[in-house]
């Protein structure tokens, strides 16, 4: 997303920057729907909120370090800006990457499963099919059989298979 440069009110050196388009359908149109932001070279952008960001300039050593916090548009409920400050990029900062939750669509049809796969869909080669049986029953029958029994509350019936030594024990 683009950035453009925001006038500052105060005489502090920080530059401060708002992404050019809004993000729209943010979860709950909240701070808590932005998951991550990044520089142009993929580089972690620290998110906050508002508030602390506003304290965040009096810390010793990472007063000017890049930050960002999200605020949501007053005109328009379902949209809102990313603002970074600092010191670090000295204002050079053009581009930014980020990464938030969108809410759903209520008028989006959840029952739309013309995109997802179903097992009849897959199709497997017929030269294919031995192999695949041939490790189906070396790797996982084979397991299945090494397994512990549990006869002791009658899992089984005595027919098919005999008791296990936990029987005798009773």
């Amino acid at each position: 997303m683009k950035l453009v440069p925001v006038d500052s009110n105060d005489d502090s050196p920080t530059f401060t920057k708002v992404t050019e388009d809004a993000l729209e359908n943010v979860l709950n149109n909240s701070e808590v729907g932005i998951l991550a932001i990044h520089d142009e070279n993929g580089e972690n952008i620290q998110y906050m909120n508002h508030i602390r960001r506003h304290y965040n300039y009096w810390r010793k050593y990472t007063f000017g370090e890049l930050t960002a916090f999200y605020k949501a548009d007053v005109e328009d409920n379902n949209k809102g800006h990313i603002y970074v400050q600092g010191l670090a990029d000295e204002g050079k900062l053009e581009y930014i990457y980020v990464l938030w939750l969108k809410e759903l669509d209520e008028d989006a049809d959840d029952n739309n499963d013309d995109d997802d796969p179903d097992e009849e869909d897959i199709k497997i080669p017929a030269w294919m099919v031995p192999h695949i049986k041939e490790l189906i029953m070396k790797n996982e029958l084979a397991f299945m059989l090494n397994r512990p029994s549990d006869d002791s509350n009658n899992a089984t019936l005595a027919s098919v298979k005999p008791h296990g030594p936990q029987d005798d024990e009773e």
